[in-house]
């Protein structure tokens, strides 16, 4: 295979944050079309696949919070819910190395993918823990950035 004119790693980091980007814009888009719904989609698995090559845990962390964040507001609920469980297991894993704001958004997507999978007593403690770790929240813009979302 021959070498690629430009830096690999590089490459991946842009990628990540400019399709991380589209997906999070496409996810607070009001009156999405069902095409914005599949686009969504693919950004969000595209910022995936690229954070796992040049990111850290913590950005698979984040870039599973969008998967299932992108597939709750798709409305499509078995892969919301799918997401939700990795994120939750990635973020064990990750423990004190995440913020309150990834605490937060891990129980919000939570809660928002079992909700929209008819499981709200689940839903309702995952809501709990996302408004507890959202409660830790200074950054102003993280607060508002946190309610638009969950």
């Amino acid at each position: 295979m021959a070498e690629p004119p430009f830096d690999v790693g590089r490459a991946h980091r842009w990628f990540a944050v400019e399709l991380n980007n589209l997906c999070w814009e496409l996810v607070e888009k009001p009156d999405r079309t069902q095409a914005e719904n599949e686009r969504m989609i693919h950004a969000a698995h595209a910022a995936c696949f690229h954070w796992l090559e040049a990111g850290t845990p913590l950005n698979h962390l984040r870039a599973q919070v969008l998967l299932a964040t992108a597939y709750a507001k798709a409305g499509l609920a078995e892969a919301a819910v799918r997401h939700a469980e990795r994120t939750l297991s990635l973020s064990e894993e990750a423990g004190e190395t995440q913020s309150a704001f990834d605490r937060a958004t891990v129980h919000g997507c939570a809660s928002c993918a079992l909700a929209i999978a008819g499981r709200f007593d689940e839903a309702q403690v995952q809501y709990r823990l996302a408004q507890s770790a959202a409660a830790e929240l200074e950054d102003a813009g993280e607060k508002q950035v946190f309610e638009r979302l969950y």
